[in-house]
């Protein structure tokens, strides 16, 4: 093996081996959260600077260049993929409402919370108590706070949503 698999280059820290893992990382970040052929190039750059802003951090005595090169590498372009995918999934700005357009229908929901107060007064004491934590905390909570498995919040959930008078509210007992 040769000094410069092990020694960071002081000349030209982006040497050929170095180029080929950032190549291989930025054909991989394609078709991902996404990216297309043509980012290649800025992809490849990004890389190369995340590089050279963490060389300082290099210790001949802990590893190769290569190897650390690697770590570096998979690790920016795993954090680029995940912003990425962060940003993707921000929900989307909504159009203001213009002023004349009619005011929302509050009798709707205000039956329709009528309709789920007299559902869950009509529940069993268990049963409600695992629908009203399930609606404020989720299951995973629920089950510790109930002192129960998942498994049982989940089949009380589903004998809920079979009784009548839960027609049309199941989303109110939807663990999702």
């Amino acid at each position: 093996m040769s000094d410069d698999h092990t020694h960071l280059g002081s000349d030209d820290p982006i040497g050929p081996a170095v180029a080929r893992i950032i190549r291989y990382k930025a054909n991989r970040m394609i078709g991902r959260a996404g990216f297309r052929p043509q980012d290649r190039e800025d992809l490849e750059h990004d890389l190369v600077v995340r590089v050279l802003e963490q060389r300082h951090r290099f210790a001949p005595a802990r590893g190769t260049w290569p190897a650390f090169v690697w770590r570096v590498v998979e690790r920016a372009g795993n954090n680029v993929l995940r912003s990425r995918g962060r940003t993707k999934r921000a929900t989307r700005p909504t159009k203001p409402v213009p002023e004349s357009a009619p005011a929302p229908d509050r009798t709707e929901e205000a039956a329709r919370t009528a309709d789920l107060t007299r559902a869950l007064e009509a529940l069993p004491d268990d049963l409600r108590a695992t629908v009203e934590r399930v609606r404020t905390h989720g299951v995973t909570e629920a089950a510790r706070f109930l002192k129960i498995s998942r498994p049982t919040v989940y089949a009380r959930l589903r004998k809920v949503r079979a009784r009548p008078e839960w027609t049309g509210l199941e989303i109110y007992c939807d663990p999702r």
